[in-house]
């Protein structure tokens, strides 16, 4: 286990809107999942996929390429 790291899910009742974040912001299935649950809990992505410069309404920092 990792040290002050919780593990979240979206509620049941969120799952319709990962199909709208597709369409609206034109991401995959994961990061549609992982933006709706950054939306939902008020949280920042943090993520080195450059997909997440779509986004306008979540915080997004990006990692950069250390290799």
């Amino acid at each position: 286990m990792i040290p002050n790291t919780s593990l979240l899910s979206l509620p049941e009742e969120m799952y319709k809107k990962i199909v709208e974040f597709r369409k609206t912001i034109n991401l995959d299935f994961d990061d549609a999942y992982q933006y709706g649950v950054a939306k939902y809990f008020g949280l920042k992505i943090v993520t080195m996929d450059r997909d997440f410069e779509k986004v306008k309404d979540v915080e997004v920092e990006f990692l950069q390429d250390v290799a």
